[in-house]
């Protein structure tokens, strides 16, 4: 009995280490800078994030593709913001377009996209379901995914807007 108090004792006194789902941005902008496909950067730092946090479960692999898909959904809302502000310039600047066409227009495309996204990532959870715990990894990869590839959509369009 005095062994198995003085294991449990020694178990608490062990040090509890943090998780830290940390992604670096300026490590993915990095990349982009200098990949032909830039795609390719995506993924990179949700995979450093697993490796760190000694890869495995479930919870770290969505937890990591999570903190992924924040960087790139920030990134997204900024190049959408972007573009509604060349779009309005381009309205007030011309006098061809009919008001708020072209911002209705980049609105309604993306509201489109959105419905898009979730569709394509409720099939990634359903082909993940028969094997329970993967659907969490797999939801999250989509939505980094999705999220990633609508950016570099986007940022190709300003040259669109700039003409």
């Amino acid at each position: 009995m005095r062994v198995i108090l003085v294991l449990l004792g020694m178990a608490a006194a062990l040090p509890v280490v943090a998780q830290d789902f940390a992604v670096d941005g300026h490590r993915i902008d990095r990349c982009i800078a200098i990949q032909d496909d830039p795609m390719l950067c995506v993924g990179r730092e949700a995979y450093d994030c697993i490796e760190a946090n000694g890869g495995g479960p479930n919870m770290v692999l969505a937890a990591c593709h999570e903190a992924e898909a924040v960087f790139w959904d920030a990134a997204l809302n900024r190049a959408y913001q972007h573009l509604v502000y060349l779009a309005r310039e381009r309205e007030a600047g011309d006098v061809g377009y009919e008001a708020g066409a072209l911002v209705t227009a980049l609105r309604d495309m993306q509201r489109a996209w959105m419905v898009y996204r979730d569709a394509s990532c409720d099939n990634a959870l359903a082909l993940a379901k028969p094997f329970g715990s993967a659907a969490g990894p797999a939801f999250a990869e989509c939505q980094m995914v999705q999220t990633a590839r609508q950016y570099f959509v986007l940022r190709g369009m300003r040259q669109d807007y700039l003409r």
